[in-house]
């Protein structure tokens, strides 16, 4: 699925898709909007990399003006052998395309984002026990970062070792909770790391300076067990079965950097790269890293393809999962 506001980066998983002659069908998010019944038609929906604020890609191009159309014309007659063509860009999948998600994924289909429209389902609440956090220190502009499979119980970690080198520009970085209540709203450090401070890294004490050392202890009723700890005031725990997956999770910040530029990496260490959210029937599944970026990542290809060949069975090894793989730190 792509966006009539920018299609360049998502074109690179259709050279993927094509190359590897696997079939697919290619829509614009305005196809979300008149289809009332999305999992009649697909079981996977892959929502390709694109900018902006969860609001801007929602809403699309503004509703200004004359209708801009994408398709074969006199003045355009290039325009007609495009992969998909509009009598209108203006618009996106709006409030009703929201709502076909949301039953598409209850219905048992797989939603998977990349990238910054992580910030969809996350803001518009499709999800829980994700954020988006703030990392004001982080400088990593389209990097090589280290990554450790987190959960090999999962299908979308089949046949991958123990680490794994992505690529990862700035953002998004997720905060993973169990706790309900956790969504696009808040944007501070994990509340999963079992550190209240927030502070550093999982190596690092938890000490804030200036002020008693009890203050770095969790506060009462805040944290549960290994891996599952709550946000103070957040409300009840998710039920396992809806809690946040980390299938892999970037590496510790001592071997966080592979290749490029890195600062304020403490920001990104150990926090999750790739998290499978379960809701009704089926999945959302978040990439913080770009698994196919410009021909250039095979490594990290079948990432996508196991969630797609298992895209019912997601929850395999969920129940078996060590606490941490299966949410929080």
């Amino acid at each position: 699925m792509h966006t009539w506001t920018n299609t360049q980066n998502e074109g690179w998983f259709r050279v993927a898709f094509d190359r590897l002659q696997i079939p697919y069908d290619y829509i614009s998010d305005q196809k979300l909007r008149a289809t009332g019944n999305l999992r009649d038609k697909w079981d996977v929906i892959l929502f390709g990399p694109v900018g902006g604020t969860a609001q801007r890609i929602v809403n699309g191009l503004p509703m200004r003006g004359d209708p801009i159309p994408w398709k074969n014309s006199d003045t355009t007659p290039n325009l007609g052998s495009s992969p998909d063509t509009t009598d209108d860009m203006r618009g996106g999948m709006g409030l009703e395309g929201l709502v076909n998600v949301a039953r598409f994924i209850d219905a048992g289909g797989l939603f998977i984002t990349i990238t910054g429209n992580a910030s969809i389902p996350i803001d518009y609440g499709i999800i829980e026990g994700v954020a988006i956090a703030s990392t004001p220190q982080l400088r990593a502009s389209g990097s090589v970062i280290g990554s450790v499979i987190a959960d090999k119980r999962s299908p979308i970690a089949y046949g991958y070792g123990d680490k794994l080198a992505v690529y990862f520009n700035q953002a998004p970085v997720f905060s993973v909770s169990a706790g309900e209540g956790f969504g696009g709203g808040w944007r501070g450090a994990s509340p999963a790391s079992g550190r209240p401070t927030g502070r550093g890294t999982l190596a690092d004490p938890d000490i804030p300076q200036g002020r008693p050392l009890q203050m770095a202890s969790p506060p009462a009723g805040s944290a549960g067990p290994a891996g599952q700890a709550d946000v103070p005031g957040r409300g009840a725990p998710l039920p396992p079965e809806l809690r946040p997956r980390v299938v892999v999770r970037f590496a510790g910040e001592k071997d966080l950097l592979v290749s490029g530029m890195l600062a304020g990496g403490s920001e990104l260490a150990d926090q999750a790269a790739v998290v499978d959210v379960p809701r009704g029937q089926g999945h959302v599944l978040l990439f913080a890293n770009n698994p196919m970026w410009r021909n250039e990542t095979q490594g990290s290809y079948f990432l996508l393809f196991n969630a797609m060949l298992n895209f019912d069975h997601l929850g395999v090894g969920a129940a078996a999962a060590p606490a941490a793989a299966r949410g929080g730190q």
